[in-house]
């Protein structure tokens, strides 16, 4: 049984069910964007609390072991009731859970998570623990009978981990899958570049995309508009824009792999995902699905596509499998409960349209 690690987040996730949800659209530098609202002064009844276990790490590591492997969190949580139940739900699961370490002055992260009747909820997180994640947590004497490390979020000061652990992943010819988050990018994002040449395989949304965009594409010119079809994908029929930056999908794919990784992937929630093998890009349309939560949808797609990788199966295998795992997840309030084991899987990749990945040339 191949071993993975993975890194990154533990955390406690409370779905708060409310009377009244209530979305209201605001548009931000040219933007559409929606927000959650309560009104102020008035109080908001509470109808039903779902708890479970959420953040990176455990997500991926659910979903790892779903999928046959031997999976094993490296995160930090509190001494308090919510790591507790994180550590319970764990053993429930047969995940192993000798790297989460316990910290006696910070509490296990949480996530407030308020429903809202499209599934893309509103999250009050409260990283606790997480944030104090350090190099004497990481077992990196483990790492040699590790198969593949998977890297998710690393929150603010815990990010300046990513270069120490990837450089050690390297010496040892480890494969290593990265898939950071917003705040990690909005933090420090200068460690994920100087990590990228250590990287195999990088996973982001647009929006983590963007923000890494901004930082390794200097070029200002307008890009070309040849590719301006609106018979394309979203991401590859027009430019993106970010501040003062201006760049296409091609840009952002030839930028990331010029800096190591030989696996770029993009996911664009509705849209579908893009993922780029340095010659082509592949896009695959998300499945027709009511939608429950969007929390954790990244989270199955990207363990998904890395494990059928592991697996030795081809790319075009490893997306279709990562698309249906993570229409899975978003079918349940929670990341994990709706995760398929690996014959579920293949049942649903063999049923599914084997023409709905299309092929782009990179150049």
């Amino acid at each position: 049984m191949k071993k993975i690690i993975t890194i990154g987040s533990a955390v406690h996730d409370l779905f708060i069910e409310y009377e009244r949800p209530q979305l209201m659209a605001f548009e931000i530098d040219g933007q559409e964007v929606m927000y959650v609202m309560l009104e102020e002064g008035r109080k908001t009844e509470i109808t039903e609390l779902h708890t479970a276990i959420g953040g990176g790490a455990l997500n991926s590591a659910s979903s790892f072991k779903r999928l046959g492997f031997s999976a094993t969190p490296c995160s930090k949580i509190g001494t308090d009731s919510q790591g507790a139940f994180i550590l319970e739900q764990l053993k429930k699961k047969k995940i192993d859970h000798s790297y989460i370490k316990e910290s006696t002055k910070n509490p296990t992260g949480t996530s407030y998570i308020l429903i809202t009747p499209t599934g893309n909820n509103g999250l009050l997180v409260n990283r606790g623990a997480n944030l104090t994640l350090n190099r004497k947590d990481v077992p990196l004497k483990e790492f040699i009978d590790c198969d593949q490390l998977y890297i998710t979020s690393l929150s603010k000061n815990s990010s300046e981990l990513l270069p120490y652990i990837t450089s050690h992943a390297k010496k040892l010819n480890i494969p290593v899958a990265a898939n950071p988050g917003t705040s990690q990018l909005t933090a420090n994002v200068s460690t994920l570049i100087e990590s990228l040449g250590h990287i195999d395989i990088l996973i982001m949304n647009t929006l983590e995309a963007t923000l890494l965009a901004e930082k390794i594409i200097t070029s200002k010119k307008k890009p070309s508009t040849k590719d301006n079809d609106y018979g394309l994908p979203e991401l590859l029929a027009t430019p993106i824009m970010r501040e003062s930056v201006l760049f296409t999908l091609k840009d952002y794919f030839k930028a990331v792999h010029a800096l190591g990784p030989k696996i770029v992937a993009v996911t664009n929630g509705e849209d579908g995902v893009y993922i780029s093998d340095g010659s082509q890009i592949f896009y695959h349309p998300s499945l027709p699905i009511e939608v429950e939560s969007t929390v954790g949808a990244g989270d199955a797609f990207g363990s998904t596509f890395v494990a059928q990788l592991l697996k030795g199966k081809s790319l075009e295998e490893a997306i279709r499998a990562g698309v249906i795992n993570s229409a899975a997840a978003l079918e349940h309030f929670d990341a994990t409960t709706g995760l398929l084991d690996q014959k579920e899987l293949d049942e649903l990749v063999a049923e599914i349209d084997q023409n709905g990945i299309k092929k782009f040339d990179l150049t």
